[in-house]
């Protein structure tokens, strides 16, 4: 019988399950919003928006799996995932898009973001979760079959 999840579980499943989401719509709008990229000369290329879109709904999806199944080295995945996303999403802000007036909004969304995973991923009863599901999944060495 699956064990129920934490709140702090909870809440790293519905980041990734987000996170995920946006991957997929950065994907698909870039393969629909194709020609309008390419003829427009956007700074960033349909291309790179498509594979990094199709990476981050690729990675959700493995984080997901993880969450589910369960599996202990999620607990640590999820908060480099975010480190990982956070730290694309500002080089692209930086490097690649016009100055927009929402920085200070946008750093604090990104620190509180960060906060919250962190916070949630190494809470005590989120780790309980990610240990004793591992350990139920395992066999007993020491029970003897008959």
């Amino acid at each position: 019988m699956p064990r129920k999840r934490s709140f702090g579980v909870t809440l790293l499943l519905w980041l990734v399950l987000s996170l995920s989401v946006w991957g997929l719509v950065r994907l698909l709008a870039a393969l629909r919003w194709w020609d309008v990229l390419n003829e427009f000369d956007a700074r960033l290329s349909p291309l790179y928006l498509s594979i990094t879109g199709a990476g981050w709904a690729a990675v959700g999806g493995i984080l997901l799996w993880g969450i589910f199944s369960g599996k202990r080295w999620t607990r640590l995945a999820i908060p480099v995932s975010v480190f990982l996303w956070l730290t694309a999403y500002w080089i692209e802000r930086i490097f690649f898009e016009a100055p927009r007036a929402n920085l200070s909004f946008a750093l604090i969304a990104s620190i509180l973001l960060l906060t919250v995973t962190l916070v949630s991923a190494f809470n005590r009863k989120t780790k309980e979760f990610f240990i004793r599901s591992e350990e139920h999944e395992q066999p007993n060495e020491y029970t003897e079959s008959a």
